[in-house]
C-alpha cells in the first residue's frame, strides 16, 4: 500500500487573501448529473470500501503562497439514508496519484442523504496547506460490513475535466488509486476544494484590500480578507477635514458628502491603507 504520513504544519501569523480560490479538476465544478461506479455486490446489495480522488497543483491554479482550506465540495452521484462517508485531504509528491506518496493533512466526516443525490455537497473544513504543495481530496466510503442499503456513489458530469479522476477499491483489486477510466470507463468526478492563499504580516495590504465604486453615488463598499480586522476608518476631505463617514460591515454610507475627491484612511491589525475616492 501507498505511504500514508501526518503532516505536521507549522504555526504562523497570517491571513488569508481577498478572493476565495477553487480547485477544480471539472470543466463544469457545478452540474451533478450522473452517478459514477463503485465496488460492490449488485445482487446482494453489500458495499465494499471505495476512495475517489482528485489531486490539484496550486501553482496551476495561480496560488503561489500557502493555502487556507475552508471547504471541501463533492458531487453525489446515489447514497443511501445515513451512508458516512470520510472527507481526507493530503499533500503529494506527484500529480499521478497511482505511484504517488500522500501525506494526509487532515479528515473530515459526513453522513449522507438520499436528497442530496445529482447535487453538490459542501463540508466545511479547515487546513493550511504549505505553498507549492499538490494538494489531493479523497472521499471515503467505508465497507456496509455485509449489511445492504449503505451505498455511496459519486457524483459525475460530462463535460470533461482537466486531469484525472482517480478510485482505489481493494476488494476489486484496485490497490492504489488509478484512473478510473482504466478499469470503468470514462467518467469525470466533481470534486472541488475552495480556499484562500494566506497572506503573511508584512505583505502590501494594496493586494487584498477592493474599494468600490468609485465615483461611488451612496455607498462605498470596503471588501477585505476575513482575517484582517480593521480597527478604524475615516474619509477626510482634501482640505483634512474628517467628513465624520461612519464604517460598519464593509461599507461607509456617502449619500450626505458632496461631490468631489476624498482620502479614505483603514488602519488594521495588519497597518495602515490610505486610498483616494470620488464621490459623484
Amino acid at each position: 500500500m501507498k505511504k500514508i504520513t501526518l503532516l505536521v504544519c507549522a504555526i504562523m501569523l497570517s491571513v488569508a487573501a481577498q478572493s476565495q480560490t477553487l480547485l477544480t479538476q471539472s470543466i463544469d465544478p457545478d452540474t451533478v448529473d450522473d452517478s459514477g461506479v463503485a465496488c460492490w455486490d449488485n445482487q446482494g446489495g453489500t458495499y465494499s470500501q471505495n476512495s475517489f480522488f482528485r489531486a490539484y497543483d496550486m501553482e496551476d491554479f495561480g496560488v503561489t503562497g500557502d493555502f487556507e482550506i475552508t471547504e471541501l465540495q463533492y458531487g453525489q452521484g446515489a447514497a443511501d439514508d445515513g451512508k458516512e462517508v470520510f472527507l481526507n485531504v493530503y499533500t503529494s509528491n506527484k500529480t499521478d496519484l497511482n505511484t504517488a506518496t500522500l501525506t494526509l493533512v487532515g479528515g473530515t466526516g459526513h453522513t449522507s442523504s438520499a436528497a442530496d443525490d445529482l447535487t453538490m455537497v459542501t463540508v466545511p473544513f479547515s487546513a493550511t496547506i504549505p505553498a507549492g504543495s499538490i494538494v489531493v481530496f479523497e472521499v471515503n466510503a467505508g465497507d456496509s460490513n455485509g449489511e445492504p442499503g449503505q451505498t455511496y456513489f459519486p457524483g459525475t458530469n460530462g463535460a470533461g475535466e482537466n486531469d484525472l479522476s482517480y478510485l482505489m477499491a481493494e476488494d476489486c483489486g484496485i490497490f492504489e488509486p488509478t484512473p478510473v477510466g482504466q478499469v470503468a470507463g470514462v467518467e469525470y468526478y466533481v470534486m472541488n476544494v475552495l480556499g484562500d492563499e494566506v497572506l503573511s504580516v508584512g505583505s502590501n495590504l494594496a493586494d487584498v484590500i477592493s474599494v468600490y465604486p468609485s465615483p461611488a453615488t451612496d455607498i462605498l463598499n470596503i471588501q477585505l480578507p476575513s482575517s484582517v480586522d480593521v480597527e478604524s476608518a475615516s474619509l477626510t476631505s482634501v482640505l483634512g477635514k474628517t467628513t465624520g463617514v461612519a464604517y460598519s460591515n464593509g461599507q461607509m454610507n456617502v449619500s450626505g458628502l458632496a461631490p468631489g475627491v476624498y482620502f479614505l484612511s483603514i488602519e488594521t491589525n495588519l497597518g495602515a491603507y490610505t486610498q483616494k475616492v470620488v464621490k459623484q
